[in-house]
């Protein structure tokens, strides 16, 4: 299998492992919303998922093809997952600028919301790093 059908491969994988992880979060974190202010958090981040693996498919399609392909899928990789850090940072410090404190419900939404998007960052990176160690050693083995 080519590198663009691993690719592929992995983002329809790690949109179904996305998905999972949405819903298991969901069920095991506290909501501290009314229920349908919870029923619709939970449905907006279901819908993110498909974005989310478009955008580390692209992300890890970029850094996967030259050299030292391992090295910069484990960049791609940790930029990706520190993204969703900023973002937290960013709305917590946005919070605490304009005089409101955040609260443990606004941390737990945030994180909520962030840990379908490390699944699926963190699900095709595993499966691109192991079909190009794969293939390395299959080359090898040739040679």
């Amino acid at each position: 299998m080519k590198l663009f059908g691993m690719v592929l491969l992995a983002g329809f994988i790690s949109l179904i492992c996305g998905v999972a992880v949405t819903s298991a979060a969901s069920s095991i974190m506290p909501c501290y919303s009314d229920k349908a202010g919870c029923g619709m958090g939970e449905a907006y981040r279901l819908l993110f998922v498909p974005g989310y693996a478009l955008l580390a498919m692209i992300g890890f399609g970029i850094a996967a093809p030259g050299k030292h392909r391992e090295r910069a899928l484990k960049l791609a990789m940790l930029v990706l997952v520190l993204v969703a850090v900023f973002v937290i940072a960013l709305g917590m410090a946005s919070d605490a600028n304009s005089g409101r404190s955040p609260n443990a419900g606004d941390l737990i939404d945030a994180v909520q919301m962030s840990v379908s998007y490390w699944g699926v960052v963190i699900v095709q990176w595993l499966m691109l790093r192991r079909y190009l160690r794969l293939r390395e050693a299959e080359r090898e083995a040739i040679s």
